[in-house]
């Protein structure tokens, strides 16, 4: 048994395309260019599938990623690094090396969270939902979503 990954772009809103991981990939590491929506993301749905003899038979995880881009269709890396920022103070903003006042209850790394979820996630609506599911059975051969 193992897991592979599968893409699915959100060029516009309510449409979805498969998308190689690959392309992908490029984006972030070679300076490639996806296509960003009207407000300058590139949105995304990532599904995680458990494989057995190489073929889908359960949906392990699904996230709904986005990304900023500059006017040519390439990684924003500015806004990468905020949104990296944001990943270790959620993970780590909790931990302070002095004692807090009494009375004062630690909250930072709770809103640096859901800072992190604004910045790099996207929420599909209904019909984004309706077609994922569509495309990842027809991807499976069948119903794994």
């Amino acid at each position: 048994m193992g897991f592979g990954g599968w893409c699915f772009l959100r060029a516009r809103p309510g449409e979805l395309r498969p998308i190689a991981r690959r392309a992908i990939d490029a984006f972030f590491f070679d300076g490639g260019r996806l296509p960003p929506d009207a407000d300058g993301f590139v949105r995304y749905a990532e599904v995680i599938v458990k494989l057995e003899d190489r073929r889908a038979v359960e949906v392990a995880r699904v996230g709904f990623i986005q990304h900023q881009t500059i006017k040519d269709g390439r990684l924003d890396r500015k806004h990468l690094r905020e949104v990296m920022a944001s990943a270790a103070e959620s993970a780590f903003g909790g931990l302070k090396l002095f004692p807090r006042a009494a009375g004062v209850v630690s909250a930072e790394h709770k809103f640096a969270k859901r800072r992190l979820q604004n910045l790099s996630q996207w929420v599909p609506n209904e019909d984004e939902r309706r077609l994922l599911r569509e495309l990842v059975n027809q991807k499976a051969g069948k119903q794994i979503m």
